[in-house]
């Protein structure tokens, strides 16, 4: 092969792995990210059912006062 022929080739195969790399890399982020979402979905969930628990206790309650005192009068 020629010296230009091979240093073509040279510059190809070196921008192949840099390529191949940086594909790699990414698709570590995608797979982390694809983690971290799935583990705030469950932890959502368990807040809204903690939240609902906590309506419906509220709600349940007799001397608790109710949610109209809890509300800024209209003047504010």
């Amino acid at each position: 092969m020629s010296e230009s022929v091979q240093a073509r080739l040279d510059r190809l195969e070196s921008l192949y792995s840099e390529h191949d790399h940086t594909m790699q890399m990414l698709n570590d982020m995608v797979a982390q990210q694809s983690q971290e979402i799935s583990r705030l979905q469950a932890q959502l969930e368990q807040i809204k059912i903690q939240l609902q628990s906590l309506k419906t206790d509220s709600a349940g309650e007799v001397d608790s006062p109710s949610h109209d005192e809890y509300e800024i009068p209209p003047h504010y």
